[in-house]
């Protein structure tokens, strides 16, 4: 790189720092009032949690409250989702404790993992749409916050960093390529 080319480098990346000021580490704090939450009582917060641990429950390998994937989807739900989506799956949980109350006389926080399954698989019903579309949904959301996980990512995928690898003494064969 000449000079020339870097002074113009430096200038225009100057310039874009005092051009978009809130792009600094010192705006972290402002952008937390940014991300919302659902907004949920602690029994819908324990749903919640208890429904990701009845789909993604701890095995050899982590679950998904051990990757705090009852956290993000909080978050995604919140923030990425129309309040619509939002109100049906809030709805959706308390209908997952309404079942749990009729069916077993306790909690869905409060059930046995095998109890909870059960649970969830009344609401998979066909004849009930909006119980289907929660269950759906739900199912939905927690396998791709967990096939999205850093964790899911290194060890169960050919996950590089960056990827491609550079090797620079490679010795170009002599036989053409054919199509």
């Amino acid at each position: 790189m000449d000079r020339r080319t870097m002074m113009k480098s430096l200038a225009i990346t100057v310039w874009g720092m005092m051009a978009f000021p809130g792009c600094g580490p010192e705006n972290q704090t402002e952008l937390k009032g940014l991300v919302k939450n659902l907004n949920l009582n602690q029994d819908q917060l324990a749903n919640l949690e208890k429904l990701v641990d009845t789909f993604l429950p701890k095995t050899d390998t982590y679950g998904g409250v051990d990757l705090n994937i009852h956290q993000f989807l909080d978050k995604l739900i919140a923030n990425c989702y129309p309040e619509e989506q939002q109100i049906e799956f809030i709805v959706g949980l308390n209908k997952l404790e309404q079942h749990a109350q009729e069916s077993f006389g306790q909690r869905f926080s409060a059930l046995a993992p095998q109890d909870r399954e059960m649970n969830l698989l009344l609401m998979n019903d066909e004849s009930k749409p909006e119980e289907k579309s929660f269950f759906e949904f739900a199912k939905e959301q927690i396998i791709l916050a967990y096939t999205s996980s850093e964790y899911f990512l290194t060890n169960f995928t050919n996950y590089d960093m960056i990827p491609g690898g550079y090797d620079g003494c490679v010795d170009v064969p002599q036989v053409t390529y054919k199509v």
